[in-house]
């Protein structure tokens, strides 16, 4: 299944790599998420893939940086957003690159609006954070057993 969500991943990517700056409208599952971080760092969500301990599929250990606290973040929201019913990897909504800002549109739906919000917050915070080269590509291994909690946020 881990397969199957990095083939999705890195084809959403692919087409979120498409996104301009400004007014682009998509609707297509984890392609938000990608298409954010786009939006606001400017650079590809491939970028993230494998950045630190928490960046990417999976989650586990300490994280390294300020960047991987924004993914540990954003996996905490996910769960929350899961824990209510949502389905984070599949679930679609409207939103829309401002200013280096993905914005949403009037989301009615409870789960896009809370999907898209996790999404948003977490792109900001990896354009304010440090991308550190060497953390590109951490392996598991390296991460350790003990890990934050969610209710630090």
């Amino acid at each position: 299944m881990a397969v199957f969500y990095r083939i999705l991943l890195l084809l959403s990517v692919t087409v979120a790599s498409a996104a301009t700056r400004r007014s682009q409208r998509t609707k297509r599952g984890l392609l938000e998420l990608a298409g954010a971080i786009k939006c606001s760092t400017g650079r590809s969500a491939l970028a993230y893939m494998v950045y630190g301990c928490y960046c990417g599929l999976g989650g586990q250990g300490w994280p390294k940086d300020r960047a991987d606290w924004c993914c540990h973040r954003h996996d905490c929201c996910y769960g929350d957003a899961e824990r209510l019913g949502c389905y984070t990897k599949l679930s679609q909504y409207r939103w829309t690159c401002e200013d280096k800002t993905a914005e949403c549109d009037n989301l009615k739906d409870q789960c896009e609006k809370l999907l898209c919000k996790c999404d948003r917050d977490a792109a900001k915070c990896l354009r304010k954070a440090p991308f550190i080269r060497k953390y590109a590509l951490w392996p598991d291994f390296l991460c350790g057993h003990e890990h934050p909690t969610c209710n630090i946020y």
